[in-house]
């Protein structure tokens, strides 16, 4: 009896454990998560997008620029040739002189930057070999966008400006104007910055002329000088994805599985009087389990107990 009572305790501590297992299932997440998106720099030494008018009428574009470089990337150029059809026969044309020319960028995940530095330049264009358009010291410009942070540009001013050989004080709030005669206008404006929630720029100097210097088969030249003009765009940060949630257990065993799983079965085989139980994988199959184990626990002690019966009763 006391195997009997182990045997039994067993099955029945099983089937509690099996019976009471919960159906749990996770459900796909929300959303699958969004990865880091590095942040984006750019920055140019110095640009010029001219218009040259030959004296024949013909107009010539010069769109060129000094160690433009976008991220991760880094230039060092201290003068910028170009040539000019039809001015200087043909030769290249020196546009850009400095004793340093720099621009750096950088971009990862937690910062894009961008910064320019130029050192004792001399800025020409074609028509006006002789004469030096903008003459300026060091001057620097920085854009920085972090990706927890806001967004900032700063400008350093030159020590030193000069517009077609005349010494100038720029102005912080307007457009300086530079009349020169028998050469034309330039309107100077000094460090022009714009910064929203995610992008800075600036730039250090943007220079709009009109010139008619009628020299060298050059009669208009109009168009914009930009020097230490610097950009970013800051980082995306990582969104993880929602987590998976699991289904809570039913408040009974039985109505963890469907109700179209727990009446099913399979059809009888030719010359069989019984139905086979269905052995799908669900909730149906865990309680049949549970079930026949307490069956067998039981059938085995009703008949360990009539056989005692009756051999009490021989014995009397």
């Amino acid at each position: 009896m006391s195997v009997l009572r182990s045997v039994a305790a067993s099955a029945l501590a099983v089937s509690a454990l099996t019976v009471g297992l919960p159906v749990s299932s996770a459900s796909a997440a929300d959303a699958a998560g969004t990865p880091a998106k590095p942040g984006r720099a750019s920055a140019v030494t110095a640009e010029l997008s001219l218009d040259v008018t030959l004296l024949n009428t013909v107009n010539v574009p010069v769109d060129v620029s000094l160690n433009r470089v976008e991220s991760p990337a880094q230039r060092d150029g201290a003068m910028l040739t170009a040539k000019v059809d039809g001015v200087d026969g043909g030769r290249p044309v020196t546009l850009v002189k400095a004793e340093v020319g720099r621009s750096v960028t950088k971009a990862d995940e937690k910062l894009a930057s961008a910064s320019v530095k130029l050192v004792d330049a001399d800025v020409h264009v074609p028509g006006l070999p002789l004469t030096t358009l903008l003459g300026l010291e060091a001057m620097s410009a920085q854009a920085n966008c972090p990706v927890d942070g806001q967004p900032t540009a700063d400008v350093v001013a030159p020590a030193k400006l000069t517009v077609l050989g005349k010494s100038v004080t720029v102005g912080l709030n307007s457009p300086t104007h530079v009349d020169v005669p028998a050469i034309g206008s330039v309107d100077v404006e000094f460090a022009k910055k714009t910064v929203t929630s995610s992008r800075a720029a600036a730039s250090a100097l943007e220079v709009k002329i009109a010139l008619n210097p009628l020299n060298l088969n050059v009669a208009k030249v109009n168009g914009t000088v930009t020097v230490a003009s610097v950009s970013c765009e800051k980082p995306v940060a990582a969104v993880a994805p929602a987590a998976a949630v699991s289904s809570p257990p039913a408040s009974s065993p039985a109505a963890s599985a469907p109700a179209s799983a727990q009446n099913r079965a399979v059809p009888k085989a030719a010359g069989q009087g019984e139905e086979l139980a269905y052995t799908g994988s669900n909730g149906t199959t865990v309680l049949a389990a549970g079930g026949g184990t307490l069956l067998v626990a039981g059938g085995a002690a009703v008949w360990m107990t009539r056989r005692r019966r009756a051999a009490h009763a021989r014995h009397r």
